[in-house]
């Protein structure tokens, strides 16, 4: 077994479904399942069960999963290690990032660190932050960007806080949004529950949703068109927030701001390699110095 089989392994795991995983090794599905018969009958055992849905890992699969995460881990270090002596830093960076994080502030981000350091390998994922986190904690990256607060099995710093915001094309007390078109998004079920709450909260009823798209992307852009409107963090605005549209934060019932936390995520083991460790502290460094929000938009409204 090398390094091509441990990771055509991996692959087929976290993609759940042999089709998908060929496509993303480059690779023909029938190339990929001789591979894995390959693999079974070197180690006597069945790895995998076939089924409608996807793969299984059978209890022996599950044994030589983490035997090739495992190894892929030491394969790395020893890169590390070899690079130390020549003085380089050198090696392939694996990060999951949400959706708006991904959209808003990781490529500047990721810009940056390249130009600083072009010989390191940079492989990103995005989804949103509770199956972030899952890929943090089944160990298919190193470093994770997630919002919201979810539970994770590495060390978490929190990177910035950002308020939501009710946003609209022209100014509407909050007693009258009930006559307001009202634009739902699909997002993640922490930001959706905020929006529920202070709904609650603030008006006499449950707004009637005149319109479910499926994305805040989407959302933004009928809200500057004057169709309706939302709550959006600070981060989902975009360029919205300059395009003519009020912008006023939100507060619960106790008059307290309320805010979206981001999280940097790391792997503990994993910060003693060199390019983990240049990652985290060039991340830290950047948002010590960096403020996402303008605090203009705390001076616009008051009710």
């Amino acid at each position: 077994m090398d390094n091509r089989e441990w990771e055509t392994f991996i692959t087929v795991v976290e993609e759940g479904n042999m089709t998908k995983a060929a496509e993303k090794l480059f690779i023909s599905q029938p190339a990929l399942s001789y591979r894995i018969r390959q693999m079974e009958a070197a180690l006597g055992n069945a790895l995998l069960l076939r089924t409608a849905e996807g793969i299984i890992l059978t209890p022996q699969g599950e044994i030589y999963h983490d035997y090739c995460k495992r190894m892929v881990q030491e394969q790395e270090k020893l890169s590390e290690a070899l690079n130390a002596i020549s003085g380089k830093i050198q090696g392939t960076l694996k990060i999951a990032s949400s959706i708006n994080f991904a959209d808003y502030e990781l490529p500047k981000l990721l810009s940056r660190f390249r130009e600083l350091y072009p010989d390191i390998n940079i492989q990103v994922k995005t989804a949103f932050s509770q199956q972030v986190v899952k890929m943090f904690n089944t160990g298919e990256c190193v470093i994770a960007f997630a919002r919201g607060g979810h539970m994770s099995t590495g060390k978490t710093i929190r990177l910035l806080d950002e308020p939501y915001c009710l946003v609209y094309k022209d100014l509407v007390p909050h007693k009258e949004l009930l006559k307001v078109p009202f634009i739902r998004y699909d997002t993640d079920g922490t930001v959706s529950g905020v929006i529920e709450t202070w709904c609650t909260e603030h008006l006499e009823k449950e707004p009637a949703v005149a319109m479910d798209v499926n994305s805040m992307v989407t959302c933004r852009h009928f809200v500057r068109e004057g169709l309706g409107w939302s709550i959006l963090t600070y981060m989902g605005l975009g360029s919205c927030k300059d395009k003519d549209i009020f912008v006023s934060p939100i507060r619960d019932k106790a008059g307290n701001l309320v805010t979206r936390e981001t999280n940097l995520i790391y792997n503990e083991e994993a910060i003693n390699l060199v390019v983990v460790k240049t990652f985290v502290d060039y991340v830290l460094d950047y948002y010590a110095e960096h403020n996402i929000v303008d605090p203009s938009i705390f001076e616009e409204y008051s009710e």
